[in-house]
């Protein structure tokens, strides 16, 4: 097991604030790629985060493409790793349980964390994972000053897998044939951008087979139900938010330019400045470098609009300490 600090920040270094379910999903995923050699873990019960840094180091131990630290570690570890995730947090508890109904109880541990990172001097990238994911990336945004681009919410990108893999089921392709978007809140208001689309380069609406298997308005609610439908057969989901986690680390730490649905502030995109929404964006080595703004249909605005004024009503709790 390693326990040490460091103040030089590590380029290849990413720490993980909070182990439990998620946190630990991204971490495994974190160590089977190649492309960081130290993962950081913090945890609210030391020990407890030791045997997971343990067990980790186990994994890694097993032939892999190369070797990964491990350790257990401070805010001052966090604060010089390049990119750190916040996965503290309640969970869903139930599959009745919405994720803007979490807002009170994770917006002070989001602004506990940050706090104490921004003491620290941490000036990386932070990946958000707690929810409701849009509204702490404004909490983040906040509590630290730091640039909007430096502070990236997982947003509607597992939301985006979900439906790809629908699409591909239905249509009888892989999903990497299929080009298509969730934008808006993560959560019950998710917009579904239809009429982009494309199966195999060619639109979704030229296709005239509109069997039950392909009803798109059914297909967009069973990925509203998805992680709910999750939750209420194993109590949580870990799995497919790990690897987008791990997915936004990828495009952070080899500036991809990658563009990845993920949750950040508006700046006049959609007609919006005042709120922070899911849209596929530019991701590299400082986080956010731009924002894509799809072209929507009157019906797909509408219902954006309505996804943003969702979240813009919860605006004041924010800054409530909140709440």
């Amino acid at each position: 097991m390693n326990d040490h600090s460091a103040s030089a920040t590590h380029d290849n270094r990413v720490c993980i604030i909070g182990c439990g379910r998620v946190g630990m999903a991204s971490a495994y995923a974190l160590i089977q790629s190649s492309f960081i050699r130290e993962l950081v873990l913090v945890g609210r019960d030391r020990e407890r985060t030791e045997g997971e840094v343990m067990d980790l180091e186990h994994a890694v131990a097993v032939p892999m493409k190369s070797p990964i630290n491990v350790i257990n570690g401070s805010y001052a570890d966090a604060a010089s790793s390049s990119v750190v995730v916040i996965a503290a947090g309640k969970a869903t508890g139930g599959s009745d349980t919405s994720r803007l109904d979490l807002l009170d109880a994770n917006a002070p541990i989001v602004r506990e964390i940050v706090g104490k990172l921004k003491k620290e001097g941490f000036d990386g990238v932070i990946v958000m994972a707690t929810n409701p994911v849009d509204l702490l990336v404004q909490v983040a945004l906040e509590e630290t000053g730091l640039p909007t681009g430096q502070i990236v919410g997982t947003g509607t990108l597992v939301d985006t897998a979900r439906l790809r893999g629908m699409l591909a089921e239905a249509f009888d392709i892989e999903p990497r044939g299929v080009d298509a978007y969730i934008i808006g809140e993560h959560g019950d208001s998710e917009v579904a951008v239809w009429s982009g689309a494309r199966i195999a380069g060619v639109p979704l609406l030229r296709h005239s087979d509109s069997g039950e298997a392909r009803d798109l308005d059914r297909m967009l609610e069973r990925v509203r139900r998805a992680a709910p439908e999750v939750v209420r057969r194993k109590g949580h989901t870990e799995y497919a938010i790990g690897l987008c986690v791990q997915r936004i680390c990828e495009a952070v730490l080899r500036n991809e330019h990658a563009v990845i649905a993920v949750s950040t502030v508006l700046d006049g995109e959609y007609g919006r400045t005042d709120v922070c929404l899911g849209t596929p964006c530019v991701v590299g080595k400082n986080g956010i470098e731009r924002i894509i703004e799809l072209d929507l249909d009157e019906e797909e605005r509408k219902a954006l609009h309505r996804s943003a004024e969702t979240l813009r009503r919860l605006n004041p709790r924010l800054s409530a300490g909140a709440a």
